[in-house]
């Protein structure tokens, strides 16, 4: 396949010193080009199977013979790939693959993947995506799961909130149904009108702070007497919750996670708040949060204990008008085991 044009052959100049970060959501009409969908034919360079993304570069040849370096980039974590049907044996540095995807507005030689034809013949799409090339489906070794508590046995039952716990949305889906605009005051909306989802902090692996952290994602409750900690997949460390004091101490510095005390309500209910945040968002859609932002959580196990309620307040006069309230719902999940990623910048010398 030949592509050549002026622009192109900049970009492959360009991409020599390129350090290659997240991108974030795959496909998103905010950080990609949704009004084109490009196809690309070409020779696997490199293959990067890191946290957040599963990243491949892929050299596709111009007119003037010199190659043209793309990187590919797929919805999912590494770990959740396989279950979807790319796994890593499936594709290798040096094979011949045809892709389609959309451009990065942030970095114009980078594709975020929505199909792509294996060397094998197999084709992968992302998510919903219709097959383009093929009719042989990749495979993936699961299905997602069903929204369904599982059955919770009484041995289990005294572990009480000390599991592991998810969230069947992804933070797309949360993006999509979540605004919180309407509760903005002025200095609020001047706040969140100057927000540009490329730069947004974590594109470029800075730690997810508080709330965003929360929301959706999974987690763990360790059980450590005086403290309770709370074990993410997103990479940043652990929430330390104390349940020995109330406040934090004069001199507390600010973090993304800020500081947290909490108590029990009673044996089922966890009640926590957070204070010393300095993470300028609220979540991925810019809600803005200053310094004196304020978290009061509430984690209340379901009658069946196979169920985690979840509802948060956030307070910041400066922001917001009123509080914002959320009210969610985590989901036991029998037999996982938190691994936190780690994010990687792709930093590699391109041709």
């Amino acid at each position: 396949m030949k592509l050549a044009n002026a622009s192109f052959l900049l970009i492959s100049c360009l991409i020599a010193c390129q350090a290659w970060a997240h991108h974030g959501p795959v496909g998103s009409a905010v950080l990609y080009d949704r009004s084109r969908l490009v196809v690309l034919e070409g020779e696997l360079t490199e293959i990067f199977w890191r946290n957040p993304h599963v990243r491949f570069r892929i050299g596709v040849p111009g007119d003037t013979g010199d190659g043209i370096i793309w990187e590919l980039e797929f919805a999912g974590t590494p770990a959740g790939l396989p279950s979807r049907g790319l796994r890593p044996e499936l594709a290798q540095v040096g094979d011949q693959v045809k892709v389609a995807g959309w451009v990065s507005k942030r970095y114009p030689s980078s594709l975020g993947v929505s199909n792509i034809l294996l060397a094998n013949g197999q084709e992968y799409a992302q998510s919903s995506a219709k097959l383009m090339w093929s009719s042989g489906r990749a495979q993936g070794s699961q299905q997602r799961p069903a929204d369904r508590a599982p059955t919770v046995t009484s041995e289990q039952a005294t572990e009480g909130i000390f599991r592991v716990w998810g969230m069947e949305m992804r933070p797309s889906e949360w993006m999509a149904t979540h605004n919180y605009d309407h509760l903005l005051t002025a200095a609020g909306r001047e706040a969140k009108a100057g927000f540009d989802p490329v730069s947004h902090p974590i594109l470029d692996c800075v730690p997810r702070g508080m709330p965003e952290r929360m929301l959706p994602s999974s987690m763990e409750f360790v059980d450590e007497g005086k403290r309770v900690i709370m074990r993410h997949f997103w990479w940043g460390g652990d929430r330390i919750i104390h349940l020995d004091s109330d406040e934090a101490s004069a001199g507390t510095p600010h973090s993304h996670l800020g500081y947290s005390v909490g108590y029990w309500e009673n044996k089922d209910t966890l009640v926590v708040r957070t204070t010393h945040v300095n993470y300028p968002y609220f979540e991925r859609n810019g809600t803005p949060q200053t310094d004196q932002v304020e978290f009061v959580e509430r984690f209340t196990l379901s009658a069946n204990e196979a169920r985690l309620g979840y509802e948060l307040t956030a307070t910041d006069p400066m922001m917001y008008a009123e509080p914002i309230v959320v009210y969610a719902e985590f989901t036991w999940v029998p037999g996982a085991v938190i691994e936190t990623s780690n994010c990687e910048l792709w930093n590699r010398s391109g041709n």
